[in-house]
Formats: C-alpha cells, structure tokens, sequence
C-alpha cells in the first residue's frame, strides 16, 4: 500500500474505535414488497420466521437454491402498508428475478426495485448510538437488531434500522436520494468520519460478516456462514430447507467460516492447506492497523479450531497463518 492510503485508513480505522465512521451504502439493492401476502410469501421461501415481524420490527433472511446454496442473505423491514428488504450490493436483480418467478398469477404479491430512489448511509463504530441521538434528537440505544424507527434528521424523514455491529455498533439510515447530502452533512457535524472502502473491509473482516461475492455465493450453505441465527428450526418448508434441517440436525458442516491472522501480506485467489493438499479457501483478506493481516476463510470442519495452524497458498507463495474465532479480538 502506498503510505498515504495507509495513514488515510489509519485514521478512519482509530475514528471506528473511539467514536464514529459512516460509509455511503447505496449499492446496498433495496427492494419494496406490497400486497396482502407479502409477509406469509417471504416466509416461506426464506430460512427464518418472518410471520410475526409487526411493523417496527425486523429481521435478518437468507434466500437458497433447492439444494441451500445461498442467493442472498437480505435484512427485511415490516412497515404498515409494506416491507422493505435490504439485499446485498448490486444483489437486488437477482433476489429480484428469483423471487418473481415464484410468484403466480392468484398470488397478492407485488415487487418494486427502489435502490435508484432511495439512498442508504451506514453508521458504525463505539458512538453510533450516541451520534444519531445527535442528528436525530431521539434515543434509538434500546432499538433491537434490524428493528427500525422513523425519525427525523436535517428535517427530513429518515428510516433508522439497528444494523449488525461492526466496530461494536451500527445503524442503517435510509432516505430519499434527493436528501442524502443533507443528512451526510448533519453526520458530519456531529462527528462521524467518512470511509473509504478499505477501510470498511477492515472492519467488516474484524467483525467476521460475510460478505456476498466472498462469504456467501452459490458455493456456500448458510450453516457453514456462521448465519445459525438467520435460520429457524420450527418453521414449515421453504426452497433448501430440508438439506439445512438434516446438516442442524446431524451437527455435521462440511466446511466452517474462520478468521485467519496471517504472517504476512497475501493475494488472492489462495487456497489453505493443513497437512492435505486444500483444506480450504481464503475469502477476504486485509490489513488492519490493530491485527495486522487478517482475512476470513472457509477451513474442512475438522481443521476449524481457533489456533490452529494453517497455511495459505497464492501461486508459488506460501504464508503460514493461525486460525481465530469471530470475531477478531
């Protein structure tokens, strides 16, 4: 890295620890359901129990292929007159497309791709709870995870959604496009940095959440993507169900996302290898001014222990690394 890049993330990383980071997120799709049965619809074709999310309320989703490799994992909002559902950057086309399809003609859902009108600004870090009482004038520290409130911020109507936490808080904040500058500035003023991309990866790495395009993607199965707790083990049938019921229930996982603390710098594509030839694959990998080389990876269940040594492999290079639970400490 050249050394500014480096400064620059220095300072936003030390601004995570110690108050306040956002990262504009409008790539993050955002898709609008309507209908009598929109909530009964996502229910059953997703892993968890949407059926008693009241207005206000919220949870995360993952959608799967028949044979429960993951499409998407959403974060879904209930409203009064509609849901509203968070997907994965530049992910909405698809979980779009395949949802449509299983629509038919006596069912009373309807589907809007709203991402181009409506903006999204995340907010992380220790003060996250105490800077947008600042910008709000509400106290959103009680808000459970991916539950939401209106609020108002530069007077304008804002929806604030408790996000997962990285850098040990975190909100979603979504607006009309046409607002965004102002409500960026009022972040501004009460303190929150903004960051770049690398930065966030370093954080979002640190905090051991999957990314899709790195941790989730059609290779993988919710269970191996530590998402046990987007998942319920009561509900009816859903697409994939029955392959995520039988891996639950035998406590048998084929491969298990892990951290890794690498030696030194690595590149991707690297596989890891433990006394095999692939025990594994790196996903993502950073540099983090606390950690130094840090990366996730899918490890073969039985070499994914905390402290285990592994090594990985880009081409010709080997570095070695150890294992470590999540998220990073």
């Amino acid at each position: 890295m050249q050394s500014d890049v480096i400064a620059t993330i220095e300072q936003e990383y030390r601004a995570a620890q110690t108050g306040s980071v956002m990262i504009e997120a409008s790539a993050w799709g955002r898709l609008r359901f309507t209908g009598q049965q929109r909530l009964d619809f996502l229910h059953r074709m997703s892993t968890n129990d949407l059926l008693k999310l009241q207005a206000g309320q919220g949870a995360a989703t993952v959608f799967t292929t028949p044979i429960a490799r993951i499409i998407d994992r959403t974060l879904v909002y209930a409203r009064e007159a509609d849901l509203l559902m968070l997907t994965s950057r530049g992910n909405q086309g698809r979980v779009f497309q395949w949802l449509r399809k299983y629509i038919f003609f006596n069912d009373d859902v309807q589907i809007k791709d709203v991402t181009d009108e409506t903006a999204l600004v995340s907010v992380y870090g220790v003060t996250a709870n105490q800077v947008m009482q600042q910008a709000s004038g509400e106290d959103v520290a009680a808000l459970p995870l991916h539950h939401w409130r209106t609020v108002r911020i530069a007077d304008r109507e804002a929806q604030i959604a408790r996000a997962d936490p990285i850098a040990d808080g975190g909100f979603h904040l979504i607006v009309e496009k046409s607002v965004l500058p102002q409500v960026w500035q009022t972040f501004i003023a009460v303190g929150v940095v903004p960051i770049g991309e690398e930065t966030y990866q370093v954080l979002r790495i640190e905090a051991g959440r999957p990314e899709f395009g790195h941790e989730l993607g059609d290779e993988y199965i919710p269970l191996e993507a530590n998402l046990w707790a987007d998942v319920s083990f009561s509900k009816g049938c859903y697409t994939g169900q029955e392959i995520i019921a039988r891996m639950e229930s035998r406590q048998r996982l084929a491969k298990q996302l892990m951290g890794l603390r690498f030696e030194s710098d690595i590149t991707l594509p690297a596989m890891l290898l433990s006394g095999e030839p692939e025990a594994g694959v790196v996903t993502s990998v950073a540099h983090s001014p606390a950690l130094g080389w840090i990366g996730l990876g899918y490890l073969k269940s039985a070499g994914a222990t905390a402290g285990q040594r592994v090594q990985s492999r880009s081409g010709e290079r080997i570095v070695k690394a150890i294992v470590s639970a999540l998220p990073f400490h």
